[in-house]
């Protein structure tokens, strides 16, 4: 998993599609920051902030260690075939480049899975007493807090507290995708069948899972283990 540790402000959903669109023109790094600082000059005018927000971009889209270059390939391919699900795709690769932003939105699962609403005050709490009070954890947390609202999977129930927008996926591919990105984040070597729908990482969005679907997958390997059906990834990658 790629080391990126800051995430230094909140991006747009169609940032991230734009990031996205650009790579089908085969620019090179030079060429492809040129273009990603025009489009962003439109909208962003702090030279701070535009240099921040295009390394994110990069970081998420363009950039792709060997590790990341098989994931990046399968979210190319979904984003052409399924760009209504941009939110989900765009999402894991956030948390593939980020693995800080994984972890604060696994914060905010297990806190949804118990309330209707979160502050930006109960979230940075419970990363406190986790990791201890750190000043660049409450923004960065703040950050991605704004990125979720920006990505329509936070809603504003008031001014400081959020509702989750929850987003059905219906499509095997995508949910295969999530699933996949979720067990190499969570560094899972293999879950219960029963589990796959309760990630906290992937907690905004619902959808269903079949055996079939996964035993069609070459990705996926089905075994009994101790009496329940058990998935994992094939050579545990």
């Amino acid at each position: 998993m790629a080391k990126m540790v800051g995430y230094a402000c909140s991006i747009k959903l169609q940032w991230f599609n734009k990031a996205f669109q650009m790579l089908k023109e085969n620019m090179d790094e030079a060429a492809y920051k040129e273009h990603l600082n025009e489009y962003l000059s439109f909208e962003i005018d702090s030279p701070t902030r535009l240099r921040k927000t295009r390394e994110i971009l990069m970081n998420v889209w363009f950039r792709a260690d060997s590790e990341n270059a098989q994931i990046r390939q399968e979210a190319m391919q979904l984003m052409d075939k399924y760009p209504d699900y941009s939110t989900a795709i765009n999402l894991c690769m956030i948390y593939m480049s980020y693995p800080v932003v994984a972890d604060i939105c696994k914060f905010m699962g297990h806190m949804f899975e118990a309330q209707d609403e979160i502050t930006n005050a109960m979230l940075k709490q419970k990363l406190f007493d986790a990791w201890g009070e750190r000043s660049t954890l409450e923004a960065t947390s703040r950050r991605v807090t704004l990125t979720l609202k920006e990505m329509d999977i936070l809603g504003c129930a008031s001014k400081t507290r959020y509702i989750l927008n929850k987003q059905t996926i219906t499509k095997d591919e995508v949910v295969n995708f999530i699933i996949c990105v979720a067990m190499k984040i969570e560094n899972h070597a293999y879950c219960a069948f029963s589990e796959l729908k309760d990630f906290y990482s992937m907690f905004p969005f619902e959808y269903s899972v079949s055996k079939e679907q996964l035993m069609l997958d070459a990705r996926f390997v089905l075994t009994n283990f101790g009496g329940e059906l058990s998935v994992a990834l094939k050579d545990n990658e």
